[in-house]
């Protein structure tokens, strides 16, 4: 038995998993037929694109994992939020300066989530805190790396910017993860960056 690349039909000893040459899961064939097609073990197993390294990571999961940096985004909204109350009742008294004061503070307690939800994706190996507990992670697909904090930023920045554009905007990032082969949103594509399973990730 050997290993079939199934995007340059290169041939591996059967211990070799990955293609060197584009990244792909390897395919196990019968060395003693002749196979014009690569066979998969399992008929369900997911299938890669062709041109693309990794598989697409279950939407299940992304799903999840958003759920979860969201509740850690409000949570870190928190302090700020209760700043601005304090902020609103002493402007409400005629208290400007001690309302100034608690605006400063509010805004600068309110760059606590801002970053959080930028950098969250180049935390450790890749992973937020809700993408580690789905078990994915956000690879860089220029250098087979992590997401960096400068890559997490820029896909992340898109999102935040997509959500501006009244009505529609909210919604295409989440469409481009559903309906594209791959899962890569408008943010990916900008900072050349894949969601993937963290199984699947070699290096």
């Amino acid at each position: 038995m050997n290993n079939l690349c199934p995007i340059c039909k290169t041939s591996y000893p059967s211990d070799v998993k990955f293609c060197v040459n584009d990244g792909a899961r390897l395919i196990a064939t019968d060395s003693s037929a002749e196979q014009t097609e690569p066979q998969l073990h399992n008929p369900f197993e997911r299938q890669p694109q062709i041109g693309q390294s990794y598989y697409k990571a279950s939407i299940g999961n992304r799903f999840v994992a958003a759920l979860l940096d969201g509740l850690i985004f409000l949570a870190l909204m928190i302090p700020a939020a209760v700043i601005f109350v304090f902020a609103f009742i002493a402007a409400y008294g005629n208290k400007e300066e001690e309302a100034a004061a608690f605006c400063i503070v509010g805004i600068l307690l309110f760059l606590i989530p801002l970053a959080f939800q930028m950098f969250k994706d180049g935390f450790g190996t890749g992973q937020s805190p809700g993408k580690k507990a789905m078990k994915l992670m956000v690879i860089d697909l220029e250098t087979n790396m992590p997401c960096t904090k400068q890559k997490s930023f820029l896909r992340n920045i898109i999102m935040l910017l997509m959500g501006i554009v009244p009505i529609v905007g909210g919604f295409i990032e989440p469409i481009m993860v559903l309906a594209t082969n791959d899962g890569r949103r408008l943010g990916d594509r900008a900072a050349s960056t894949m969601v993937i399973d963290k199984s699947d990730y070699f290096n």
